[in-house]
């Protein structure tokens, strides 16, 4: 971990914050799902495990309750950002650790819960199925995986992409919301820029049977609004799909 004080950048008046690896906006507080990951996190003695943290909004509440968290994330310098922001005393109870879905591995076993918030978007069905699954491996018996994923309802090329996504959903497509040229969907003046050339979007079915085919058992699955205040939210509030499921 780097030595001295590392700024985390400045919210936007919205209430998100622009991650340092083009890979979207992490927010200033835990949306409804991580908040539920938390207090679960609080209710158990083991490690939990937050991947694709960025700076840490959830991992810091995690710490604040007493609990211990393995912080993880593509980008070393959210996690130095993140580290640096935690007081002392609660370093003790973190470890950071940098890597990539589906490349990152952990222990079999290894935490108690795991929250993967806007991650599996930026990877393709294979590697979206590789990774429950080890997440599946990588949670006691009886742990929780919190999962939250980018609907095509959600963002300012909505209107391009959701007839199309509709149309592949109504054939039973496997990977519906699969958008392999991204770029040429976002306007041209768009602030946004992503580093990668596909999104790919899943509502809560996908979501749950990808879920049911690592050998969960599905708590909870739905539609989740975003909480940064931005004019292409969805109005029907499904700009996120969740699903919670359980090893058991």
């Amino acid at each position: 971990m780097s030595q001295g004080k590392i700024a985390e950048p400045v919210a936007l008046a919205c209430g998100r914050i622009p991650t340092l690896n083009q890979r979207g906006f992490t927010t200033v507080f835990p949306d409804p799902l991580s908040e539920r990951f938390i207090e679960f996190a609080a209710e158990i003695d083991s490690e939990v495990l937050d991947i694709g943290c960025a700076y840490g909004v959830a991992v810091k509440r995690v710490l604040d309750a007493g609990g211990r968290i393995c912080a993880s994330d593509m980008h070393q310098r959210h996690l130095d950002v993140l580290f640096h922001s935690v007081e002392p005393t609660d370093r003790t109870r973190l470890r950071c650790v940098s890597g990539i879905l589906p490349d990152i591995d952990f222990e079999e076993g290894a935490f108690g819960a795991i929250l993967c918030s806007r991650v599996l978007h930026f990877l393709d069905g294979n590697d979206v199925e590789s990774s429950v699954s080890k997440m599946h491996r990588w949670l006691k018996p009886g742990g929780k995986v919190y999962l939250i994923v980018d609907t095509p309802y959600t963002g300012v090329s909505r209107d391009r992409i959701v007839p199309e996504y509709e149309k592949k959903k109504a054939l039973n497509a496997l990977w519906p919301g699969f958008v392999p040229d991204f770029e040429r969907y976002m306007p041209a003046n768009s602030s946004v820029k992503f580093d990668t050339s596909f999104i790919h979007f899943m509502d809560p079915d996908t979501l749950a049977r990808v879920c049911e085919q690592a050998g969960f058992t599905i708590e909870s699955k739905g539609f989740m609004a975003r909480i940064a205040n931005l004019s292409y939210a969805d109005p029907k509030g499904r700009d996120h799909a969740t699903v919670v499921a359980v090893k058991t």
